[in-house]
């Protein structure tokens, strides 16, 4: 079961924050939801070095959770038919 979006146990938190402000470090003005794939994989990049800097462990599959939790469905979706391929 997943945690509420604004539940203490929400471990998904400190990432949501990180790829908001990196986006906004990037100068992308859209909304995180609205950028272009590539960019979204440079926001994920540099999420994944923000947590590790942090000694935070990422989730198994964390790039598609945080895909759906930022609203990003196509993008999460097309990874996932890409590994069941």
């Amino acid at each position: 079961m997943k945690p509420e979006l604004s539940s203490p146990d929400d471990a998904f938190a400190p990432l949501r924050d990180a790829a908001s402000a990196v986006a906004r470090n990037f100068g992308l003005a859209a909304d995180v939801q609205q950028i272009s794939p590539e960019h979204w994989q440079r926001v994920l990049a540099a999420v994944e070095d923000r947590m590790r800097l942090r000694g935070i462990k990422m989730p198994e599959d964390w790039r598609d959770e945080l895909a759906d939790q930022m609203g990003r469905f196509d993008v999460a979706a097309a990874s996932r038919d890409v590994v069941a391929s």
